[in-house]
């Protein structure tokens, strides 16, 4: 791989310093920055893609370390672990914040005039959904973990059932 330009390198560096001190749920400007910077730097695109839609720090620092010149051991695994010590709060937080982009992607659904001839004219029911991006994949694979979502393929996530009718 070729070593990017030293200004290229600043930069990259500045918007990892940004992304490390700022908010997971307003880093989102920061991710889409290094993302920029990252293709400038001519980072594999699918790894890239991976990297910065699952928002990996860890993953992100040995990107950066190899474009430093670094040797950096790699793990064969499609993305890390999911961490199992997260602060409740936040994973409330992350389930209230999925089973309202649930409801408002339903109702928006339901709220559409036109309804297709072909689908019988019943209304569409929206039962899983790639989760928001204002919290790292791994929170997402905790709620897994404990049982308050399943994985259905695909980046997408659904509620359990027991959780699906839970009060707002």
């Amino acid at each position: 791989m070729q070593l990017p330009s030293p200004q290229l390198l600043a930069d990259i560096d500045t918007s990892l310093a940004a992304i490390s001190t700022s908010e997971p749920a307003a880093a989102g400007p920061h991710w889409g920055a290094m993302h920029k910077l990252l293709l400038k730097a001519k980072v594999d695109s699918r790894a890239l893609l991976r990297l910065i839609g699952m928002r990996d720090l860890t993953a992100l620092n040995a990107t950066i370390r190899q474009l430093h010149g670094e040797v950096v051991e790699t793990t064969p695994c499609d993305h890390p672990p999911a961490e199992v010590g997260f602060d409740p709060a936040l994973l409330q937080t992350a389930l209230k914040t999925f089973r309202r982009r649930i409801k408002f992607a339903q109702l928006d659904a339901d709220s559409r005039l036109a309804r297709s001839p072909l689908s019988g004219g019943s209304s569409p029911q929206i039962n899983s959904m790639i989760p928001p991006r204002e919290f790292p994949l791994a929170v997402w694979d905790a709620l897994v973990q404990t049982g308050k979502l399943r994985r259905e393929g695909g980046g997408f996530y659904a509620l359990t059932d027991d959780n699906s009718q839970a009060h707002w």
